[in-house]
């Protein structure tokens, strides 16, 4: 089929080639009606047009294509948060008309792996999930007046990031346990410590022990590796130590169903001997064995977020460091012991010596 033209829409529209080429590539500072736009966008539509990606890179300087960039290959697979994140992000790039990137970089990242893409020009801004502790190709990026755009934070300066409380959350779920009754609490981290999110889901359940006067036992704490698997493996072996837990904060949803598995084989019951919290409430967390309870992140919510703020940095708006970006909700299920069907709003105060009593859990719905 032959390809539409910007000059099959002027000639279709009755306005000039120019004018076609002003609102198809949406040129600031350019002085055009209401009407004319629609007419012509209204045009475009009816006959099919498909912007030839190249020739309006030499116009406009831009690719119209945003670079989202994991730390590691094997993310998408294993980590369950990140393919709804995704959809709403990739929601707003199709609606606000650019392109999706995805990228993974290497474990860890070389010197170059985030500039290299940058200078490539294949896309106008990059979005970095869950980044390292100390990543220095990250801060030579952000040094260097890239568009970047921290999923989580990086914990550097002059960074643009987007977050959450996770610190206040893990202080909440963790002390929700403690006013159930438990006093052995363990705590498997979705990753290693190299990781800003796992730090911080970590410090915030050291802070709820330490609120109860709980004594801090690094016998029952393990580091997973985001999946399943790694959450299994973590929890027979706090199991087979003398550490002897009644309950698990696990750093994510999948650690915490693979942390199931684990108990069930030790002939213990959920939740009458053992109760487990998780965190993120992927889509499996409710179907879970018995169901889940967690924390509600948003995950597609987030991913909107992320893509809108990645188009602002490229209008060169400051996005600074967001870091209660959306509201947090203790989502109780069976799992826990506690009655099931509550949502809890995380309340939003300073992480440090956070409040771990469960009367800080505002009831919501």
């Amino acid at each position: 089929m032959r390809r539409v033209t910007t000059h099959d829409i002027a000639r279709e529209a009755g306005v000039s080639r120019t004018t076609v080429s002003h609102v198809l590539n949406d040129q600031p500072g350019i002085n055009l009606s209401p009407k004319t736009k629609e007419r012509v966008l209204a045009t475009a539509r009816k006959l099919g047009y498909v912007p030839n990606s190249a020739a309006q890179m030499l116009v406009t300087g831009r690719s119209r294509c945003i670079g989202l960039v994991f730390p590691r290959p094997d993310l998408l697979a294993v980590d369950a948060f990140i393919p709804s994140m995704i959809y709403g992000l990739n929601e707003v790039c199709r609606e606000r008309g650019y392109r999706l990137v995805i990228e993974a970089t290497k474990e860890p990242p070389g010197d170059d792996a985030y500039s290299d893409l940058a200078k490539s020009k294949r896309v106008d801004s990059l979005i970095v999930i869950n980044p390292r502790k100390g990543d220095i190709a990250l801060q030579k990026t952000i040094k260097s007046k890239f568009p970047v755009l921290i999923a989580g934070t990086a914990e550097g300066p002059g960074e643009n990031a987007i977050a959450t409380q996770e610190d206040q959350a893990s202080c909440q779920i963790t002390g929700h346990l403690i006013s159930l009754g438990h006093q052995r609490i363990a705590h498997i981290g979705h990753a290693s410590l190299d990781y800003v999110a796992v730090c911080r889901r970590l410090e915030g359940y050291r802070n709820a022990l330490e609120t109860a006067n709980l004594l801090f036992d690094q016998a029952l704490v393990a580091q997973g590796d985001f999946t399943l698997e790694s959450g299994y493996i973590a929890m027979k072996q706090i199991l087979a130590s003398n550490a002897r837990p009644t309950a698990l904060f696990a750093g994510n949803d999948s650690i915490a169903i693979g942390a199931m598995l684990a108990i069930r084989e030790a002939g213990l019951s959920i939740p009458r001997d053992f109760a487990v919290v998780g965190y993120d409430d992927i889509p499996s967390a409710a179907y879970a064995c018995p169901p889940l309870t967690t924390v509600r992140t948003h995950a597609y919510e987030h991913g909107k977020l992320f893509a809108e703020a990645a188009i602002r940095l490229m209008d060169k708006e400051e996005i600074g460091s967001q870091q209660d970006a959306l509201p947090l909700e203790l989502i109780i299920r069976e799992s826990c012991g506690a009655k099931a069907g509550k949502i809890n709003s995380i309340s939003s105060r300073p992480s440090s010596k956070n409040r771990s009593d469960s009367r800080s859990l505002k009831k919501n719905s």
